[in-house]
């Protein structure tokens, strides 16, 4: 006998909704009726889920969003013995992620940020804190490689800006390759371990 899946909470469905509409087209382009719809969530849900609106309904999309990331990270250490090769590993899966999409859906942290800062100050802070825990996560990988905290934190800072912008060039592209030609930079970057990329010295302490 077949069991039919129960569906998602409301809440959940709202924020899963949220979260694809505002990777599409960013937070200010996207109504609460339109959350509503995609979820089939009745209209006074909303509010009783999320009584601050569409800006909590897009704190907590960041929130989670930045859960994920973290969560991804922890998968891509127990997959790889070091940095460049989890990025390598994570430009393969965004690359197939914009694809499956069809080109349609960037990164949600990006998409939320344009336009909304520092106007929505309570969504600023959900974006600048999710920046700050893939940053330090980074930092701390590359520290335990034998980096200076201090380098390893630019070179943390590069990685995350550079994935960003080759995120929104490959969706301009319809181009996965974008992302893993730039990754891949990245990744020899950290395997040279050079003067610049702050090294103190050439062993992996992993």
């Amino acid at each position: 006998m077949i069991q039919k899946r129960k569906p998602a909470p409301t809440r959940e469905r709202i924020l899963l909704a949220a979260r694809a509409l505002f990777q599409r087209r960013g937070y200010f382009a996207v109504g609460t009726a339109e959350i509503l719809a995609m979820a089939r969530a009745p209209k006074g849900s909303m509010y009783h889920h999320f009584p601050g609106g569409k800006e909590e309904i897009a704190v907590a999309a960041v929130q989670a969003a930045s859960r994920d990331i973290l969560e991804m990270l922890q998968r891509l250490e127990e997959r790889h013995s070091g940095v460049a090769d989890m990025l390598r590993d994570l430009g393969r899966g965004m690359a197939r992620w914009l694809n499956e999409s069809k080109w349609r859906e960037g990164t949600l942290l990006a998409s939320t940020a344009t336009g909304t800062i520092p106007d929505l100050p309570h969504l600023h802070v959900a974006i600048k804190e999710a920046f700050v825990q893939w940053r330090e996560r980074l930092t701390e990988l590359l520290i335990e490689e034998g980096w200076q905290r201090s380098k390893a934190r630019v070179m943390a800072e590069t990685v995350i800006g550079a994935t960003e912008g080759a995120m929104i060039l490959a969706r301009i592209d319809q181009n996965g390759r974008v992302v893993q030609k730039v990754i891949e930079n990245m990744a020899q970057f950290i395997e040279k371990g050079s003067e610049e990329g702050g090294r103190t010295n050439g062993h992996s302490k992993r």
